[in-house]
């Protein structure tokens, strides 16, 4: 059981310590910074299915995760919604504005779709800057809400916002890795292997690179969502590039197309930082060198050097031999043989 489902199992013991960092942190500081790190790890689980199983690098997803968090904090703050009725506008709005860029860039191949999208990133910026009389311009909206919860305010606690955006990026794992075994995830690995190969055997590949994107800008949407409710005070810079980068690199350096890459990658760019926060003269020199270090050093990201790091593992125990104890007495006849000699 243990050997054919060893990363359910990692999984589960996964979520298992997250459930428990509330209580053995206790400090609400911690507690924050790890909320921040489920946030973020949602938004780039939803840029992995673009970046790492369709191929499509994008910089828009700053822009999209601006999209679910402007349309939380406009509808809870301006027109009184609760903000569980401003989730599904927020992935609907953001999955509609991903279909839009989606239909007008994806024709575009490599670098220009890089271009197209961070374009269009920067118009997303403009835009919420400059509708005032939606989006209050710079000054930004608060004070946004946190969830209610039925019968009681659990989730307005910080322990109880925390369970419940760890339910929320569980679930959105799992939607993803059901997604990946799908026939669409099939076909966005046969894609991403050999497109024209894909396209040769009747794949339709922008139908099913649209498919992708839209879905993950519908997660952006959902994770722009809670971080805006998770700090109460949104302005223009949530939706900016270099959210957009930040999320890129988080994606490149944890690794793509792995469950654990989104992890491991928000763990880097959430807590890294506080971490050098006591060096912040150095602190984008530090985190400069050790990008570079890892881009070097794992090509793959983090991820994809630990998987290989197992395999070999792996292979290096297969390779032993069976019956280990003929090897002395090999040596012992070989003694006797020279000693004969």
């Amino acid at each position: 059981m243990m050997s054919s489902h060893p990363k359910a199992l990692m999984a589960l013991a996964a979520t298992a310590a997250a459930a428990l960092l509330p209580v053995v942190l206790g400090s609400p500081y911690y507690i924050q910074i790890m909320t921040q790190l489920l946030i973020f790890t949602v938004l780039f689980i939803g840029l992995d299915v673009a970046v790492g199983h369709a191929g499509l690098v994008s910089m828009a997803h700053g822009a999209l995760f601006g999209v679910g968090a402007y349309t939380t904090g406009v509808l809870t703050v301006t027109h009184g919604w609760t903000f569980w009725a401003t989730v599904p506008m927020a992935i609907a709005l953001a999955a509609v504005v991903g279909l839009m860029v989606g239909l007008l860039t994806l024709r575009l191949g490599g670098h220009y779709f890089v271009i197209a999208t961070l374009g269009l990133g920067l118009v997303g910026t403009i835009v919420i800057k400059n509708w005032k009389s939606v989006t209050n311009g710079d000054l930004g909206i608060s004070p946004i809400p946190l969830p209610e919860s039925p019968g009681g305010t659990w989730f307005t606690s910080m322990e109880g916002f925390y369970y419940l955006v760890l339910a929320v990026t569980v679930l959105v794992s799992v939607f993803v890795a059901w997604m990946m075994r799908s026939g669409t995830g099939q076909r966005l690995r046969a894609i991403r292997d050999n497109q024209a190969l894909a396209a040769a055997i009747g794949v339709d590949v922008v139908r099913a690179r649209l498919v992708a994107f839209v879905v993950s800008a519908g997660i952006a949407g959902l994770a722009g969502s809670f971080q805006a409710s998770s700090l109460s005070y949104i302005n223009p810079e949530v939706g900016g590039q270099v959210i957009a980068f930040t999320a890129l690199m988080a994606i490149i350096v944890g690794g793509r197309a792995s469950v654990a890459g989104p992890f491991i990658g928000a763990a880097i760019f959430v807590i890294l930082p506080e971490v050098l926060r006591a060096a912040d003269e150095y602190r984008m020199v530090i985190m400069g060198v050790a990008l570079i270090i890892v881009v070097i050093f794992a090509p793959d990201g983090i991820a994809g050097r630990l998987n290989a790091l197992g395999a070999y593992v792996k292979r290096k125990r297969l390779d032993e031999p069976s019956t280990p104890d003929t090897a002395p007495s090999a040596r012992v006849t070989e003694t006797r043989e020279v000693a004969r000699t």
